[in-house]
């Protein structure tokens, strides 16, 4: 087995649990109205990097894409398909990355699709959020993707405290 190469379904699973203090739907929200969105996600970019543009169209089948650019003009897309919308309670969507993400539109994408799946559980007058990640082709795209998870919920829980 390359060093890499992951097999073993933990492994290539990351999963993230985060207690907010605001209600299921305001946190439901906060992932699937692009407005607000973008005032978290975009906070979250990695230093020096800006979220250009962010398109969703939240619904089964729906398609979303996320456009960021680098402080070097690097562009990196994230684009996906909503696979389960229930507000307020679970999103589940795919995750990909476009090879060139510098256009307008949807490009041709890198394998692997992975798996993003959201559970918003209700918990006093807050909510606690599960994000599993999961499909990850090597440990070190698992490493990068927890480092930032871990900023995006980060300036989630700023963004909520603001709006809620």
């Amino acid at each position: 087995m390359n060093s890499t190469t992951l097999n073993d379904k933990k492994a290539v699973t990351l999963q993230i649990t985060r207690f907010f203090n605001a209600p299921p739907e305001l946190v439901f929200k906060a992932w699937t109205e692009p407005e607000h969105f973008k005032a978290w996600f975009g906070a979250a970019a990695c230093e020096g990097s800006q979220l250009q543009s962010v398109k969703m169209n939240v619904r089964p089948q729906g398609k979303y894409r996320l456009q960021t650019r680098r402080p070097d003009g690097e562009y990196f897309t994230t684009v996906g398909t909503y696979i389960d919308v229930k507000p307020p309670e679970r999103l589940v969507f795919t995750w990909q990355f476009e090879k060139d993400g510098s256009g307008d539109e949807f490009g041709e994408v890198e394998p692997p699709e992975m798996l993003v799946t959201l559970s918003f559980k209700a918990s006093g007058k807050g909510t606690e959020l599960t994000l599993t990640h999961e499909n990850f082709a090597t440990a070190e795209s698992r490493g990068r993707h927890e480092m930032g998870w871990g900023r995006c919920l980060g300036e989630l829980g700023r963004f909520l405290e603001k709006t809620a």
